[in-house]
């Protein structure tokens, strides 16, 4: 009895099982492709029309499915299993067992982006630095981005997956401590570039080849990232990521890539035409429509415009009412407190904090919209106000979400930089410093000099233009540069006309302001302009006293030469010349001490002792007219008066020549 109870429970248990197996073969059959009958059951049509077939999400692996079905339904344990395995070979640094429990766990889950996500990045990030080769780590990375790249092909509608690829290759290459051995050891993997041209990437185009004709990992990243926007601009949708960052990397490597090969000493026509191709990208970017939270479109280089548009609406609005908002914030305004009224009518350097928080709490008390505006004004306008309010609130709500999104991704900045980094000056100012440096290593000290003054002076000029670049990455080796520029000239302070002062001024301060460094800059060069000013006039000042000697001496060397004749008639016709000099010894002794004491202090009592002693002998009689004419323009105002009748006699040429007469 009990055995035929046992037998019927277990037929009924197998007849339960058939029955159930009857409708789960009709939900699930899968599809065959044929014409007849070939769409399968209604979870194999669902996974159709939905897209989510294991072709249609991506390559069919069948390692994975094999795997899938050797679970037995429990897949989700075995991959939790897994994930813990792979942490604690990761902590006791049993690498190759990672390796291959990492592979496990992409079998099991090879439609989960975030295995292909946090696992790559795990390989690329936490797995290398344990390394210390450098070849070992760049091993590491290749094998985070090979991780990625097999996550694409399983799900070729990911776009983050393609995304995160993109990022590796720029980021994790070309940012990292090693970037300089990594960006080296990539441009030469030929290994590597076969299999990334496998993976669908057109590395042998000059899209992604540098001046030196090889692969760049910048420009790699790059074409990844653009295959991910054309998979979103196909239809594909795009999930758990923001549309500002996901657009904005692509031109941001196309920068970095330009950026990167002026670093190494790439300052030609290949850096200048780098930035012009990354302007080209960065305005396609501009141009791109943007979704925004609030479910409308945005481009941010049309900013411009909506602000325009804006403007005009109001300008139409305030025609049509007459600039009643206006009037009606004055009556709001005289309805408030005195001391409300106060805080709005001081200016903003000299508002205390509380006045500072009245004059937020009561802005928006004072305006009024121009829908409650809209509806005072009479029928026939009343419409067209409504209009308007309405073509207001969308333009301003337009333009406000785009200024928004421009200060996310700093749109201004990267949009400047583009243009400034196409300067020739800019250009010659960092092979410049970039010459100077390298001649100062080899002790070059006069040409690196030279080199230095030559670079100031050009990073002054492109700083006066594109202040923007004073907070460029690049600043903080420019100021390096310059500390090396001091030590080399052995001074603490630099020269007051050095170029770029107020750069120096505000690295040091670690003010970054572009909108301060042109109003200081403004200041010091219209100060340095006057400085200029005035020095040219002390040297015009300086100038002229020597010139004016120059031409009073002039007219007394012609005396002399007048009257060379009258001396040379008085030595030949004097009869007697003995009898001359002695008159004179015995005349001046008894004059000159009376003549002392009537002469002022300031004739120079000290020149006439030297000067009389020159002119007893009678052999220097064409000394005399020499000396005259320099203690003319000195004695004569002064000596008139009193002195001159009793020195009279001392003239003899006059006398001699009366007696010839």
């Amino acid at each position: 009895m009990n055995r035929n109870a046992a037998w019927r429970r277990k037929m009924i248990y197998l007849g339960i099982i058939v029955v159930m197996l009857l409708p789960l073969y009709l939900l699930g059959q899968p599809a065959t492709g044929s014409t007849t009958g070939g769409a399968g059951g209604s979870l194999a049509r669902l996974q159709d029309e939905l897209n989510l077939s294991v072709a249609d999400l991506g390559e069919i692996d069948p390692a994975s499915e094999s795997m899938k079905l050797a679970t037995l339904g429990m897949r989700g344990v075995a991959a939790t299993v897994l994930w813990q395995k792979s942490h604690d070979y990761q902590r006791y640094q049993e690498w190759d067992r990672l390796s291959a429990t990492l592979n496990q766990i992409a079998l099991l889950q090879p439609h989960f982006e975030k295995v292909w996500e946090y696992q790559a990045h795990n390989l690329s990030y936490n797995v290398s630095v344990e390394f210390d080769d450098y070849r070992q780590r760049y091993k590491w990375v290749k094998q985070g981005t090979d991780f990625l790249t097999r996550g694409v092909k399983l799900n070729r509608r990911e776009p983050r997956l393609v995304w995160f690829t993109g990022w590796f290759f720029g980021q994790k290459i070309g940012m990292s401590d090693e970037k300089t051995q990594f960006r080296e050891l990539f441009r030469n993997d030929e290994a590597f570039h076969e299999k990334i041209l496998n993976d669908g990437i057109g590395i042998n185009g000059p899209d992604a080849r540098g001046p030196d004709g090889k692969p760049d990992n910048w420009l790699v990243g790059r074409l990844w990232l653009y295959r991910g926007y054309d998979l979103v601009d196909s239809g594909v949708p795009l999930i758990n990521k923001s549309p500002l960052t996901f657009y904005d990397i692509g031109p941001k490597w196309r920068i970095r890539f330009a950026d990167a090969i002026e670093d190494e000493g790439t300052l030609d026509e290949s850096a200048k035409f780098a930035w012009q191709a990354a302007k080209k990208d960065w305005d396609s970017f501009g141009q791109r429509d943007i979704e925004t939270t609030e479910g409308f479109t945005i481009k941010l280089g049309s900013v411009e415009t909506s602000r325009l548009r804006v403007a005009d609406i109001e300008r139409q609005f305030d025609e049509l009412t007459g600039n009643r908002r206006e009037e009606i914030r004055e009556q709001r305004f005289g309805q408030l407190s005195q001391e409300v009224q106060d805080a709005f009518n001081t200016p903003d350097a000299e508002k205390t904090p509380e006045q500072y928080r009245m004059v937020f709490d009561n802005q928006g008390k004072l305006a009024a919209s121009m829908k409650e505006v809209a509806l005072e004004l009479e029928k026939s306008k009343q419409l067209t106000g409504l209009r308007l309010a309405e073509e207001y609130a969308t333009a301003d709500r337009y333009a406000k979400k785009a200024e928004a999104y421009r200060r996310q991704t700093n749109y201004p900045y990267w949009e400047g930089r583009c243009i400034a980094e196409q300067d020739d000056r800019t250009i010659d100012a960092r092979r410049f410093v970039m010459e100077a440096n390298e001649l100062l290593d080899e002790a070059e000290l006069d040409q690196a000099l030279e080199k230095y003054e030559l670079a100031w002076a050009a990073w002054a000029s492109v700083y006066e233009d594109h202040p923007l670049l004073v907070s460029d990455e690049s600043a903080m080796d420019l100021m390096q540069s310059i500390r090396r520029y001091a030590r080399m000239l052995d001074e603490e302070d630099l020269p007051e006309d050095f170029p770029l002062s107020v750069f120096v001024e505000m690295q040091n301060e670690d003010n970054e302001d572009a909108d301060e460094y042109a109003r200081r800059y403004a200041t010091w060069k219209a100060k340095r302009a006057k400085a200029a000013e005035a020095e040219a006039e002390e040297e015009k000042a300086a100038e002229k006293p020597k010139e004016e000697p120059a031409e009073k001496s002039e007219k007394p060397a012609e005396e002399p030469e007048m009257k060379e004749a009258p001396a040379a008639e008085e030595k030949e016709s004097a009869d007697k010349p003995e009898d001359k000099p002695e008159d004179k010894p015995e005349d001046k002794p008894e004059d000159k001490p009376e003549d002392k004491p009537e002469d002022k202090p300031e004739d120079k009592p000290e020149d006439k002792p030297e000067d009389k002693p020159e002119d007893k002998p009678e052999d220097k009689p064409e000394d005399k007219p020499e000396d005259k004419p320099e203690d003319k323009p000195e004695d004569k105002p002064e000596d008139k008066p009193e002195d001159k009748p009793e020195d009279k006699p001392k003239s003899d040429s006059e006398k001699t020549s009366d007696g010839d007469e």
